[in-house]
């Protein structure tokens, strides 16, 4: 029978997998482990006849690594503080096919009648399937619904500036869905059953993907995958975990475009997770 020790011991394996395949999809193939930080533990003998003089030991050498920098810590609690992803990790070259699937129901749900009747066709995501970076904003807007592809308005310009430009990255790097599928009328917020319908959708692709870092763009967003009413204002700046996945909040483009004194704090948070990300961002022009 299995026992509650068992039970942690199980979901501590399960992270620690989960963290070593993270770090190897960023590149790290092996760990340095420096001997002499550990402090050896005498066995005390429980006689005289077991003690045996043990002979020196051997002089440790350590082999040169040849390996991308590891991501810079995290600030913020430990990597066993929130239930992580339990299922097993998918191989990579399983993802493309899992996620194909994935979209093809999301593409027959009629859960939400009034995003079915007013859609144009649902609007799954877009981006590498081993992305360590995953970016999820509110719902498709017209432009989205009309090509079937995540954040291409102005809204996804700017989006596609703060990765180039900001960044350093490629679009096609990172992952980019969000929680609603559907189009809502005259592009208005989601309704709390319409996010309740589709977050399912967006966790399953999160555990496939099995992105390192979330980030979450807008107050919609982040009450989904946070499950907070706390403001933006109040949850960006610092990091969260959504199962087990190092997440940061920000503003949403279109907010941006709305509300352009904003780009500031915006930058800021990008900064913060290129930090972690071990990502040095691109020389900027002179103005």
């Amino acid at each position: 029978m299995a026992t509650e020790h068992d039970d942690s011991q199980g979901s501590i394996l399960r992270e620690v997998r989960q963290r070593l395949e993270s770090l190897r999809r960023s590149g790290l193939d092996r760990l340095a482990i420096d001997i002499g930080s550990f402090e050896a533990r005498e066995a005390v003998p429980e006689s005289p006849a077991e003690v045996v003089e043990a002979p020196p030991p051997a002089p440790v050498v350590q082999k040169p690594i040849v390996a991308k920098p590891a991501p810079s810590p995290i600030p913020t609690a430990s990597l066993f503080d929130s239930d992580a992803i339990a299922e097993p990790v998918i191989p990579a070259s399983d993802r493309p096919v899992r996620l194909a699937a994935l979209a093809a129901r999301v593409a027959e749900c009629q859960r939400c009648p009034v995003l079915v009747a007013s859609r144009t066709q649902t609007v799954f995501g877009v981006g590498s399937p081993t992305a360590r970076l995953m970016f999820v904003g509110e719902a498709p807007g017209a432009d989205e619904d009309r090509m079937g592809i995540p954040f291409v308005g102005r809204a996804g310009q700017l989006l596609t500036d703060m990765i180039t430009k900001g960044m350093g990255m490629n679009r096609d790097d990172v992952y980019i869905a969000n929680v609603v599928k559907s189009r809502p009328p005259e592009n208005r917020n989601p309704l709390p059953d319409e996010i309740a319908h589709c977050l399912p959708f967006l966790e399953e692709q999160i555990a496939i993907i099995r992105p390192e870092y979330l980030c979450l763009l807008g107050k919609v967003a982040a009450s989904a995958l946070l499950d907070t009413a706390m403001p933006l204002g109040k949850l960006r700046g610092r990091w969260h975990r959504v199962r087990g996945i190092a997440t940061i909040v920000t503003y949403h483009p279109a907010f941006l475009l709305r509300y352009p004194n904003f780009k500031k704090d915006t930058w800021n948070d990008l900064q913060m997770l290129m930090k972690a990300m071990g990502i040095t961002p691109p020389a900027r022009k002179p103005q």
